[in-house]
């Protein structure tokens, strides 16, 4: 009888002290694995500013490709553990499209969610959906009232890139690879397939 009284004891004591590691835990910091996370990693806002390079199609199906330089400045808004809302504004230009005489400018506004990932407390992997759009100028479109020198039309970035921490408030962005998809007038099908490859800083603000 003692021994089974013990042994109820010990069933009612497991039980509550999971139950209070639970409440502790709640209460502190989250789990990272559940969170994406660290409590000390997340901040409310995140401002990048990276180079950016552009591989651009601009004739699909007749190697209409070209090169593109320019940078991107990027705010990212603490949503709800590992997700974030982001704001992307980035400028690319070029000199000559296709080695012809006329150039491209490029100038985009895409927003949508990310998820990262810390681990190591100094490594934070991202993905991402951004969703906009592009204006391109000082260029040529053809359309249907006519060729002109601007459009503007949808724009979606998809990719994800890596994050590495240099200092308490600032990471450094190895890497951001990202397809980029622009609407713009060509006179085939409205659509350009581009790679986007960036690196910069990240400031994150408390």
């Amino acid at each position: 009888m003692r021994t089974f009284r013990i042994l109820l004891l010990c069933c009612a004591i497991v039980p509550c002290a999971a139950l209070a590691q639970t409440a502790t835990n709640s209460a502190g910091a989250p789990d990272p694995l559940l969170t994406g996370k660290t409590q000390s990693d997340v901040t409310p806002l995140e401002l990048a500013f990276a180079y950016s390079y552009v591989r651009s199609n601009a004739n699909p199906g007749q190697c209409g490709c070209f090169n593109m330089n320019g940078g991107n400045v990027e705010g990212a808004l603490h949503i709800y553990r590992g997700f974030s809302a982001v704001a992307d504004f980035s400028g690319e230009n070029t000199g000559s499209v296709n080695n012809g005489g006329r150039g491209l400018s490029l100038f985009l506004f895409t927003a949508g969610p990310r998820f990262s990932f810390s681990f190591h407390r100094r490594f934070a992997p991202f993905a991402q959906g951004l969703f906009g759009a592009a204006h391109g100028f000082n260029s040529y479109f053809p359309v249907t009232a006519g060729p002109t020198g601007a459009a503007t039309d949808f724009a979606m970035i998809a990719g994800g890139g890596f994050d590495v921490r240099v200092a308490r408030h600032i990471d450094l962005r190895s890497i951001e690879a990202d397809y980029l998809l622009t609407r713009l007038p060509n006179g085939i099908n409205g659509a350009q397939n581009n790679l986007r490859l960036s690196a910069g800083v990240v400031l994150r603000i408390r």
